[in-house]
């Protein structure tokens, strides 16, 4: 979300700087809107890898669980 927001805001300058033909103006606010959302996909990408992570963790644990528990019974 983050990513997207850093787009969208420096986008309104962009646009309003194309329309007043100040192409320096455009230049700068798309870099940064295309930096933001670089850094957005990065960013979501790291929590993802986590998640996957530690998903594989609670399967692991419950999978252990479950044989501890026929085991048992």
């Amino acid at each position: 979300m983050l990513g997207l927001m850093g787009t969208l805001i420096p986008l309104g300058p962009a646009l309003m700087g194309l329309s007043a033909g100040n192409v320096e103006a455009l230049a700068s606010n798309l870099v940064i809107a295309f930096s933001t959302t670089v850094l957005g996909l990065f960013a979501g990408g790291i929590a993802y890898a986590i998640m996957l992570t530690k998903r594989r963790w609670y399967v692991q644990d419950l999978s252990d669980m479950e044989y501890v528990a026929r085991m048992v019974a």
